[in-house]
Parts: structure tokens; C-alpha cells; sequence
């Protein structure tokens, strides 16, 4: 079943409100665990990393070299990534639902090699691994 995400003015939000799920980020991005997004930080070739959570959360904690963009102003500030369409991109928010929008945004505007943080920052932070 094929399900369609409606995005004009935030009616994504809206439709995620109202609990129509948005496209599954899996259907749009790839994973990548934790330790393998770990690794390539620590081998100095790390992906460019979204964190798409508000700035008051980003301040709390965020993945190394991370871009703080919210999901919800990710569309006008899209330019602020400085990539290109086909670079890789890693998404993450605390738990998914928020990355899963911003994925379905960035593959509407044409980006196709997005991956999914597997767990998320919660995940990544369980594992005891370095926050800024």
C-alpha cells in the first residue's frame, strides 16, 4: 500500500497530528548504525549529519559536526547543508518521527542519498557515545 505524504504550509505536521503516518523512513532512507556513523567521525570521513530537533534540544547534546536545521524550517534553510543532491546525509532526531518528515522533505527536493540514523540520538546515547 502505497502511502503519500501531503507537504504544502506544514500539512505533513498536520497530517502526523491527526496520525496519518508520514512516509516510512525506511521507504525513503537508508540506515546506518550508530558505530558505523562513530567510526567514520573518529576516521575523519564522516557524512554531512542533520539533527532536525529543536535548537533548545540540540543545545542539550548533539552527534559531532552535526547541522541543527528543526524539521519544521528544514524546507526554507535547506541551502544551509552546502551539499550537493547526491551527497550522503544522515537525518536524526530523538526518536524518528520528526527525521521520518524531514527525509520525506529532502526527497521531494530531489536529495537521494539520505540515511536513517538507526535509534536515533536516544540510541547513540545509550550507547555511551560522545555528545557535544
Amino acid at each position: 500500500m502505497k502511502r503519500w505524504v501531503v507537504r504544502s504550509g506544514g500539512f505533513a505536521a498536520l497530517a502526523l497530528c491527526l496520525g496519518v503516518p508520514p512516509v516510512a523512513a525506511q521507504e525513503i532512507a537508508r540506515g546506518i548504525e550508530a558505530r558505523e556513523l562513530l567510526a567514520r567521525i573518529e576516521g575523519g570521513s564522516p557524512p554531512t549529519i542533520l539533527d532536525v530537533r529543536r535548537p533548545e534540544e540540540f543545545a542539550e547534546g548533539h552527534i559531532s559536526g552535526a547541522i541543527n536545521i528543526p524539521f519544521t524550517e528544514l524546507e526554507a534553510r535547506v541551502s544551509e547543508l552546502g551539499i550537493e543532491k547526491s551527497a550522503e546525509l544522515v537525518v536524526y532526531c530523538r526518536t524518528g518521527r520528526r527525521a521520518a518528515i524531514a527525509e520525506a522533505t529532502l526527497s521531494e527536493l530531489g536529495y537521494t542519498n539520505l540515511r536513517d540514523l538507526d535509534g536515533h540520538i536516544t540510541a547513540w546515547s545509550e550507547a555511551g557515545y560522545p555528545l557535544e
